[in-house]
């Protein structure tokens, strides 16, 4: 194969640079505020380093002896192949242990190569051959492409893989099933034809495959380390690789983990790549947004989280944007009388109200769906921290652009476009038989948030008046997971943020099959089928389409996209989700940190090797 045959890595970094565009474009679509904002320079700037007040470049005096401070939610595993989908706080610090193929450099949509040194790819665009890096893993051994075909073998094959539809379903790597449908082991296409070079084969060509291999889940680990697939005994076990030594390619290796309350990595200092410039990272883990407050405001964390509670937009200060739509000023002054950097951008992710459609009629879900005000949510509730969700497709992602959802959204949302229809939700309720002597019970379950809480209880006044009575009732995130997954649910809020930034991405959570908690590794809790919902088969054969047209072409782009936005209808009507808003993405940190602003793909996508931390105050 030569280049000339191939999908250049040019021309598929200019495909997804359209991704690039839109969220810059984004960044107008909503202003993420109340307009009460203070842009002192509209003007186009470097999004790299620190701004200062007048909105130049800061230069922080490098400190490689301190450690990063930050702070993380409940961890759970550090095995990549096996962290619960939604689990972000274990992702956060698997992306600085480990490396894949490919990366998302900062967290921005463009993809780019990190083990991978070099790819070609086959004329029918379904065969890619990698060049390994000349590196080497965290124990000293090198990185070989028979790494990748065990790394991979894993994945799709270990009964720890809680991500095996990522390799065999989105991706569609070639592997062979049994009679029963399930992976045959040693099948996947994917060789090592030497030591430097890796061939993965798929099922067809797919318009998103590098970006599917820049997700943590694709690490590269040792050959033969954990033997949870059939050939390997395994130098260590799972249970010890995912809590206490996990041995990856990235720039930091792991320290310490103390669950439910730390985790810390340290400088590795024979990366293939640049070298960490801080000594380590450390994490504090939070759950409570009071607790998490009083940690930053005591500047115990170099880069902190502003809960919504205590976020006052008026102290926002924009002194210019970047050309991906990032706004770079300060915030402040903070209660403890110092003024934090700032930066923001619209966040490529959803968070939305779920409901277990087995458990939750569809009259009671409908009536969710016109009581719900997505712009006074957003508004009142979020501080205008995002934009109202009206589709569960990001704006920057959807078919045609975030016109094109607004449009779509004004003109066809049945359940009023900013606004609450009480008449509509009290009419539905009656119209399924409830009435003030026969009241729904609707268990609400959240993860611990007071932002959250006030929407729920916004809710819950609400709903009395329809008929529907509702008991919240808060718990950890990774209880919520664990409770969702089993579907031990009636209604719950959960966010996702983008794999890979495309549609199907986010719309195979409302695919019905993958929404089915009796079955393995479901993506989704609903349990929404055609017993549950009308529009269900619609939604089903929608994203079948999207399964039948993955090729990166114009023809297939154009079925895709009419399928996605059948999707969003078919959730429209049976209200499986109600989503709420597309979240901005913003970081707080104090003058001796530097880190380059993350990209629409969100802070947890980013590695810190880059990152400076000075003297402190």
């Amino acid at each position: 194969m030569t280049d000339d045959t191939g999908l250049s890595r040019r021309r598929f970094l200019r495909a997804t640079g359209g991704t690039a565009s839109a969220i810059a474009l984004a960044g107008c679509f909503g202003s993420g505020s109340d307009g009460s904002r203070d842009r002192t320079n509209d003007t186009s700037g470097s999004a790299g380093g620190n701004a200062s007040e007048n909105g130049s470049q800061r230069d922080v005096r490098a400190d490689p002896s301190q450690t990063l401070q930050l702070i993380n939610s409940s961890i759970t595993t550090f095995d990549p192949i096996a962290v619960p989908v939604l689990d972000t706080a274990s992702g956060r610090v698997i992306e600085q242990m480990f490396d894949g193929l490919m990366t998302y450099p900062d967290g921005e949509a463009a993809v780019e190569q990190t083990l991978a040194a070099d790819y070609q790819t086959s004329d029918d665009l379904r065969t890619y051959a990698f060049t390994i890096e000349d590196a080497q893993y965290h124990n000293g051994d090198p990185v070989r492409a028979q790494d990748f075909v065990y790394s991979f073998e894993r994945l799709a094959g270990s009964k720890n893989s809680s991500r095996s539809y990522f390799i065999l379903d989105s991706l569609g790597v070639v592997a062979e099933t049994d009679s029963e449908g399930n992976y045959r082991p040693g099948s996947l296409g994917v060789n090592a034809a030497d030591d430097n070079t890796l061939e993965v084969t798929l099922n067809e060509p797919f318009h998103a495959a590098l970006g599917m291999l820049a997700y943590s889940a694709f690490a590269a680990i040792p050959e033969g380390i954990v033997g949870d697939i059939p050939g390997y005994d395994g130098q260590m076990s799972q249970s010890e690789f995912g809590t206490e030594n996990p041995i990856g390619a990235g720039p930091f290796q792991f320290e310490t983990w103390q669950r439910g309350t730390e985790a810390a990595v340290t400088r590795f200092e024979d990366y293939y790549g640049e070298t960490a410039r801080v000594a380590g990272i450390h994490w504090q883990v939070i759950e409570d947004d009071g607790a998490l407050y009083e940690y930053g405001m005591n500047q115990n964390a170099d880069i902190f989280d502003i809960p919504t509670a205590q976020y006052d937009p008026d102290r926002v200060t924009v002194n210019n944007t970047d050309d991906l739509g990032r706004e770079l000023g300060t915030y402040g002054p903070l209660r403890n009388g110092a003024t934090a950097q700032y930066f923001s951008i619209p966040e490529i992710s959803i968070f939305y109200v779920g409901f277990n459609t087995q458990e939750v009629p569809k009259a009671v879900r409908q009536a969710l769906a016109y009581v719900a005000n997505q712009q006074l949510l957003t508004e009142q509730v979020f501080k205008g921290r995002g934009v109202p969700a009206y589709h569960f497709t990001p704006p920057s992602i959807y078919p045609d652009g975030p016109n094109a959802y607004e449009q779509h959204a004004q003109e066809n949302y049945p359940y009023g476009y900013n606004e609450s229809l009480l008449d509509e939700a009290r009419a539905t309720m009656e119209e399924a038989g409830y009435g003030q002597n026969n009241r729904f019970q609707l268990e609400w379950l959240q993860y611990e948030s007071d932002a959250w809480q006030q929407m729920a209880q916004i809710f819950r006044d609400q709903l009395q008046n329809v008929y529907i009575d509702i008991n919240i009732q808060q718990t950890l995130l990774s209880t919520l997971l664990e409770h969702t997954a089993n579907g031990n649910t009636q209604a719950y809020t959960l966010g996702w943020i983008a794999d890979w930034p495309a549609p199907d991405n986010f719309l195979q959570l409302l695919n019905p099959p993958q929404t089915d908690t009796s079955r393995s590794a479901p993506i989704n809790y609903t349990n929404w089928s055609q017993e549950t919902g009308s529009a269900a088969q619609q939604a089903e054969n929608a994203f079948a389409r999207v399964q039948e047209n993955l090729a990166p072409t114009d023809q297939a782009e154009r079925a895709r996209n009419d399928a996605y936005v059948m999707i969003e209808e078919a959730n429209w009507e049976d209200v499986s989700v109600i989503p709420i808003y597309h979240k901005l993405s913003e970081r707080f940190w104090y003058d001796w940190c530097e880190v380059p602003p993350h990209g629409g793909m969100g802070g947890s996508r980013q590695k810190f090797n880059t990152a400076k931390v000075g003297q402190r105050n």
